[in-house]
């Protein structure tokens, strides 16, 4: 997995070493409240999260990415990309930061760079983000990056409406031009 340069980031592969860094973001309901999963309540809920992360690399489904902070080496978050495992012809991306660093662009700058990863290194045919309808931020993130509304769903055990936006390759292509 190569690394990629943004002009504040640097993005990485995920290793076990991260697993203090992530296991402070995925600790905060702050955080959690804004995602699809559920609060680790122990460092060992993230390190064995981390381990299926490498694993799913290995097996070529899962492409997690540190985001770290090019001038003070800030661990910032990770952007997961993964296989949609109900769309054989698409990947999908989770998205966590550091509270530190919401609000400060940081994933509109890291998600065109995802983007063209997606589409140019994995090929694949689709990318998908989902966000909880109340993060609105994270919904104009998305839309500012062409990404298109596909559908607004509920997922049992979780508190609250899902959105699910959509770029197919064909946007993807557009947006290049």
């Amino acid at each position: 997995m190569k690394e990629i340069e943004t002009d504040r980031c640097i993005l990485r592969k995920v290793n076990i070493k991260d697993e203090k860094n992530v296991y402070d973001i995925l600790s905060d309901e702050d955080v959690i409240e804004n995602l699809n999963m559920t609060i680790h309540k122990s460092i060992e809920d993230t390190r064995k999260m981390i381990q299926e992360y490498l694993n799913g690399f290995e097996n070529g489904n899962k492409y997690p990415f540190a985001i770290i902070d090019k001038k003070t080496e800030e661990f910032i978050g990770v952007f997961l990309i993964k296989l949609d495992i109900f769309d054989e012809d698409c990947f999908e991306f989770t998205v966590y930061l550091n509270k530190k660093f919401w609000n400060k662009g940081i994933y509109t700058e890291v998600l065109k760079y995802m983007i063209e990863y997606a589409f140019e290194e994995i090929r694949t045919g689709n990318f998908r983000g989902f966000v909880m309808e109340k993060n609105l931020a994270s919904s104009k993130v998305l839309e500012k990056s062409n990404f298109k509304l596909e559908k607004i769903f509920k997922v049992e055990g979780i508190n609250g409406m899902i959105k699910s936006y959509l770029m197919t390759k064909e946007d993807y292509i557009k947006m290049e031009k």
